[in-house]
């Protein structure tokens, strides 16, 4: 593998090849992503009778159990590196989608809930997230960029595709259907090409020529010098505020694509309309290297999370009372979906150019946490709110404030010192 990568690597940086990787890492994660999932909750209500906070309820207790797992995942990508993680990985979520076609019970759709967050929303996005930092520094957040269209794509085409799936083959067989993928494409892949980082084939990070011995020593011992522990990293209120303010985007995200064909049928959306426009959140992100270059690379990154935060903010107001039909959602989702993106890489980049890459895998799995609680938080509120009062706009209005409180915590956040 390493003499393929060298090959490689003479007529293009490896990096590349790990950005590739990590892209289609982040596609197979859907399975997990509540997109994936949003489509089979109307299955599930309409096959075992199950009311929406019920499911919702069940959704947020899976998440957060799994969230709070997430930290041993980091620490073992650390330990075993993200080759071998991402094998594992891959083979979990292979079986976690067996397992979800026979699924009988709400206890059984609980647990696999728990599963399909651990092992897909949660690893397989963790895993990427902290091999591309690895091989870029210079270019790191156009890297990071061009690793998120893998996420992008599967956004965009897999709610239509699962949609399908349902009506064509069967809810159960959709399930299959995505862990016999896992298995014949995903896993070979990651076992033959993934490197964990360039100086376990002698060369060095942004592809700056090959290393001798001795530069390879130094340049391990900088990376050291340079690193946070997880330890450190949770001594300082950066790794707070900014776990806090990520808080947000997938808090509102998931509580509304978790419920985004209800919420569309309030609004005169039809089934297969509301399949279509849930993609097109991710649209934006095909801008996002040109972005990423222009902005997140020139800009600290407090001034954009204030700008991404001010955009979700006044996409809650738009969600709330200017969408009436078809038109006025896809305006809606194109403009939540712009800051989305655009937070979402700053997210991605700010950890290593904070804290270093040598333990980013046990920081960004704390940091994980965060977000995944924050995708169990958002389900169950607005399905309790619409459950009361026919309406989702009371729980918006709670994240609207909450919003507020994000945006006072992005002034604070500067780059720390490590203290030798």
């Amino acid at each position: 593998m390493h003499t393929f990568a060298k090959k490689i690597n003479k007529k293009l940086y490896y990096g590349w090849m790990m950005v590739f990787i990590s892209a289609i890492s982040l596609f197979f994660s859907a399975p997990g992503q509540t997109y994936s999932i949003s489509v089979f909750i109307n299955v599930y209500r309409a096959e075992f009778g199950y009311s929406t906070s019920l499911i919702s309820f069940g959704y947020m207790i899976a998440t957060i159990a799994s969230g709070s797992l997430l930290v041993i995942m980091g620490k073992m990508v650390d330990k075993f590196g993200q080759r071998a993680m991402m094998v594992f990985v891959g083979i979990m979520l292979a079986l976690t989608a067996f397992y979800n076609s026979y699924v009988m019970n709400i206890g059984m759709i609980f647990f696999g809930f728990f599963l399909l967050r651990y092992f897909g929303q949660g690893s397989m996005t963790l895993i990427p997230h902290s091999l591309v930092p690895q091989w870029f520094e210079k270019k790191r957040a156009f890297a990071l960029s061009l690793e998120t269209l893998g996420a992008l794509i599967a956004a965009m085409t897999v709610p239509a595709l699962n949609y399908w799936l349902i009506n064509t083959i069967g809810w159960e067989n959709a399930w299959r259907f995505w862990g016999v993928a896992l298995l014949v494409i995903f896993v070979p892949v990651a076992f033959f090409t993934v490197i964990n980082r360039p100086e376990d084939i002698g060369l060095s990070i942004d592809n700056n020529g090959k290393q001798n011995d001795v530069d390879s020593k130094l340049a391990l011992e900088k990376l050291e010098a340079e690193s946070f522990t997880l330890e450190r990293a949770l001594k300082t209120k950066e790794f707070w505020f900014i776990g806090l303010i990520s808080i947000i985007v997938p808090m509102f995200s998931t509580g509304v694509t978790f419920h985004f064909f209800e919420m569309m049928s309030l609004r005169n959306v039809e089934g297969d309309q509301a399949a279509f426009i849930i993609g097109l959140i991710a649209f934006p992100s095909f801008f996002m290297p040109f972005v990423a270059r222009v902005m997140i690379d020139r800009y600290p990154p407090k001034f954009i999370f204030l700008t991404t935060q001010s955009m979700i903010f006044l996409s809650m107001i738009f969600l709330s009372w200017f969408v009436t039909g078809f038109l006025s959602a896809i305006g809606f989702i194109i403009f939540y979906g712009t800051a989305v993106a655009i937070q979402v890489v700053t997210l991605n980049t700010i950890w290593p150019t904070y804290f270093g890459r040598k333990y980013l895998g046990s920081i960004r799995g704390a940091a994980t946490v965060f977000m995944v609680l924050a995708t169990a938080i958002g389900p169950f509120p607005m399905g309790l709110s619409y459950d009361l009062t026919g309406s989702f706009n009371p729980a918006i209005y709670g994240m609207m404030a909450m919003t507020i409180i994000a945006m006072f915590l992005t002034l604070s956040i500067n780059k720390p010192e490590k203290q030798q």
